[in-house]
């Protein structure tokens, strides 16, 4: 077995046709960041002008590759070398060990303490395995990936970091019990959707909220305004103004939801999702019946005074008044008690689980 670098467009080419192999050959999932990479690849991006990332593949003698993965060192989080985009065939463990070592040794260079599989360069853009519900569809922004993805990484012994996601099957009026409470918090404050005739300005509010709001979460470094506002902006090929609510008191922005419509739904098992799922959107009329809430944030001296629950309603009712009969949730951290409780009371349970793997260097 042998490690490749692929440092050169022909290389490139072999780690992306990877990744379609294996989609294609699991007729399960969508591949969510097939296009992500291929962005990477460019150099065009804004976010990866701080990064330094190594595409590394481990072939066999018969120069057909085993594993892959991107190992990203991010100046933002020092103190962890990340293992990005892993794929892998089935019974490759000693392949994934050049891999895992190849990337704890870059991390040693660059003075890290542990090694993260599973993290996306940034969370923003991704995090953990899917660690059960193997069977089903993964959902927009979500990873889905065979079970022996994560057997690869217990048997070699790293740390585990749970995640949760939730679901609500059908929608009904389990907050409207709230309601009289959430209209008194309305008087505090003002919710306005994203305006992208606006964009910079409202782009820069988010970036702000999520610094201000997520600087204590496990894996977060700070965003800058050109990161969010590229992301934003591809997001927003797809989703509309009303998938992006603030919250704020007086004029200070104290709080923010994001949901969309699961996209995915759009894809056909085993795609690699892109450019055409774009024009498939505009022609699909009403056809996504799964809507995405993907993130919340709110200021931590607001976070008391009942307005995640009004955000929560708002962004329920949209999705209810838009014809979405099912939502899910993104990841939430195990450790996150406070959002696994307010996940438990607005949601039917628990959903999918995944995982972050980690070892010490």
């Amino acid at each position: 077995m042998k490690l490749t670098i692929a440092d050169n467009r022909t290389e490139q080419k072999r780690f992306l046709e990877f990744r379609r192999e294996i989609y294609r050959g699991s007729m399960r999932y969508i591949d969510g960041n097939y296009f992500m990479l291929c962005e990477i690849f460019s150099g065009k991006l804004h976010f990866t002008e701080n990064l330094k990332y190594y595409p590394i593949y481990v072939s066999d003698d018969k120069n057909r590759i085993l594993c892959q993965g991107l190992v990203v060192y991010a100046p933002g989080l020092p103190d962890c070398i990340q293992l990005c985009f892993f794929e892998a065939r089935p019974h490759q463990q000693e392949a994934v060990k050049m891999l895992t070592d190849i990337t704890a040794e870059y991390g040693r260079r660059f003075g890290c303490k542990c090694l993260v599989a599973g993290l996306c360069g940034h969370v923003n853009y991704g995090l953990g395995f899917l660690d059960s519900h193997f069977e089903e569809r993964n959902s927009f922004s979500s990873p889905g990936n065979p079970m022996y993805y994560t057997e690869y990484f217990r048997k070699a012994g790293f740390e585990e970091v749970g995640l949760n996601s939730y679901v609500v099957n059908s929608y009904d009026d389990r907050l409207e019990k709230f309601r009289r409470a959430i209209e008194r918090i309305d008087k505090n404050y003002t919710f306005r959707f994203f305006d992208k005739d606006k964009f910079d300005i409202y782009s820069k509010i988010y970036t702000d909220l999520n610094n201000l709001c997520f600087c204590e979460h496990r894996y977060y470094y700070e965003r800058d305004y050109e990161d969010d506002k590229e992301m934003l902006k591809e997001l927003f090929l797809f989703m509309k103004e009303d998938s992006l609510i603030f919250a704020f008191k007086d004029e200070e922005p104290v709080g923010f939801i994001m949901w969309y419509p699961d996209f995915n739904e759009l894809a056909a098992r085993g795609e690699s999702f892109g450019t055409k799922h774009f024009f498939k959107n505009l022609l699909a009329g009403n056809k996504i019946r799964t809507a995405k809430v993907m993130e919340y944030g709110v200021l931590k001296e607001y976070r008391g005074r009942g307005l995640p629950a009004a955000l929560i309603y708002k962004a329920f009712n949209l999705i209810k008044d838009q014809g979405y009969t099912r939502i899910e949730t993104s990841w939430v951290l195990e450790e996150n008690d406070d959002s696994n409780s307010f996940c438990r009371a607005s949601c039917d349970g628990l959903y999918k689980k995944y995982v972050v793997f980690e070892k010490k260097l």
